[in-house]
């Protein structure tokens, strides 16, 4: 079995599919979630899949505190393919629970053309990107437990200071752009242009790229760090 496979297998576990199947499905059914210009369902969905990608992305963790890392690597296996092969393993899924939910906005909201790519890019984005910063994140603990407790107290300040639970201009003065160092903000901020102008103009560009260099900046860290 490949790392790939291997890797994929054991992200399919019943808290990751109830986080990254469930969950997101099922906020696509409260029509209250998807009302008005913004509608609050894409903060709480932003949530959802980053949680979810965090949660996924575990079994890296896993293999550095059980030693299980080492014996793989024992076999003709790079760090690099082990690393890659893990990525593309938690991005398959994650990017068919963006599809879903994509569709379901079609079908359910009413979502144009233009919409439903945009969103479909940008919670691909997201997720990338938390998954490339939870791969850095996770080098920094020895501990699952401690990951999760740090990992979450951020996720929460992110939520809040992005733009995806409450529009950031809501926020007072120079606290409004301390949601920049988060993937979360540049994702609201693409995906609020989209919403607000009915086109992908150069903000959401602009977002795109940003979550893009996150996750570059993300893996290029992680990949410096010992993870053994």
């Amino acid at each position: 079995m490949t790392i790939f496979k291997y890797s994929l297998k054991r992200g399919l576990n019943p808290l990751s599919l109830l986080v990254n199947g469930f969950v997101p499905i099922a906020l696509m059914f409260i029509p209250v979630f998807w009302e008005g210009n913004r509608p609050g369902g894409f903060g709480f969905l932003s949530f959802a899949m980053m949680s979810g990608a965090f949660i996924i992305s575990m079994t890296l963790l896993t293999d550095k505190v059980d030693g299980a890392i080492v014996r793989i690597l024992s076999a003709p296996v790079t760090m690099r393919q082990y690393l890659v092969e893990n990525l593309m393993a938690f991005m398959v899924p994650l990017t068919v629970q963006v599809g879903i939910v994509t569709i379901l906005g079609v079908i359910l909201h009413d979502w144009n053309f233009t919409l439903a790519i945009a969103v479909f890019l940008c919670y691909t984005m997201l997720n990338l990107s938390t998954v490339a910063m939870a791969f850095a994140w996770h080098c920094l603990f020895k501990s699952k437990e401690g990951s999760a407790g740090a990992f979450g107290m951020v996720l929460t300040a992110a939520s809040m200071l992005s733009g995806v639970m409450m529009p950031v201009e809501f926020l007072p003065g120079i606290i409004q752009y301390i949601g920049a160092v988060f993937p979360m903000f540049w994702m609201a901020r693409g995906l609020n242009a989209v919403l607000d102008y009915g086109v992908m103009n150069m903000t959401f560009v602009i977002g795109i790229a940003a979550m893009v260099l996150f996750s570059i900046a993300f893996l290029l860290y992680g990949g410096k760090r010992r993870i053994v």
